[in-house]
C-alpha cells in the first residue's frame, strides 16, 4: 500500500466537513437529548427523595400514632385493673360484713338457746330437788339410802335429757 497524500488529505477534509455538519446540524441536538435526559433523571431523583421522605415522615408518624395507641391501651387496661380491684374489695367488704352480721346472728341464737337450756335444766333441777327433798322428808332413811335415792334422780334427769 502506498501512502497518497492526496486521498489522505482528501479524507481528512472529508472529515472535517462531516465533523462540522454534525456540529452544526447534530451535536445541538444530540446535547438537548442529553441535557433533557440529564433533567428527567434528576426530576426522577428528586421525585423519589421527596417521596423517601414523605414515606419517612409517614412511617414516623405512624410509629408515633402506634405508641400513643399503646399508651392509650395500656391506661384502659390499668383503670380496668384498678376498678376490678376496687370492685374485688367492695364484694370482699361486702362479704365479711354480712359474715359477721351472720355469726353475730348465730352467736346471738346460740347464746339465747344457751339461756332458755340454763333456764329449762334449772326448772326441772328444782323440780328434782323439791321431789327429793319431799321424798327424802316422808322418809326416814340411811344415808346410803339417801344417796341410792340422789343416784336414781340423777340417772331418771340423764335419761329424761337424752
Amino acid at each position: 500500500m502506498d501512502f497518497n497524500v492526496y486521498e489522505f488529505g482528501f479524507a481528512m477534509i472529508n472529515f472535517i466537513v462531516l465533523m462540522a455538519v454534525l456540529y452544526k446540524f447534530g451535536w445541538k441536538p444530540v446535547i438537548g437529548m442529553i441535557d433533557s435526559r440529564q433533567a428527567m433523571i434528576d426530576e426522577s431523583l428528586e421525585k423519589a427523595e421527596a417521596a423517601r421522605k414523605e414515606a419517612e415522615q409517614m412511617n414516623a408518624k405512624l410509629a408515633e400514632e402506634i405508641a400513643d395507641a399503646r399508651r392509650e391501651a395500656k391506661a384502659i387496661i390499668d383503670e380496668a385493673q384498678q376498678s376490678a380491684e376496687a370492685v374485688k374489695e367492695d364484694i370482699l367488704a361486702q362479704a365479711r360484713e354480712s359474715a359477721d352480721s351472720m355469726l353475730a346472728r348465730a352467736q346471738s341464737e346460740i347464746a339465747r338457746e344457751k339461756a332458755e337450756a340454763i333456764a329449762s335444766i334449772k326448772g326441772e333441777v328444782a323440780e328434782m330437788v323439791v321431789g327429793v327433798a319431799g321424798r327424802l322428808l316422808s322418809e326416814n332413811m340411811s344415808d346410803q339410802q339417801h344417796m341410792a335415792l340422789v343416784d336414781k334422780y340423777i340417772a331418771e334427769v340423764a335419761a329424761q335429757n337424752d
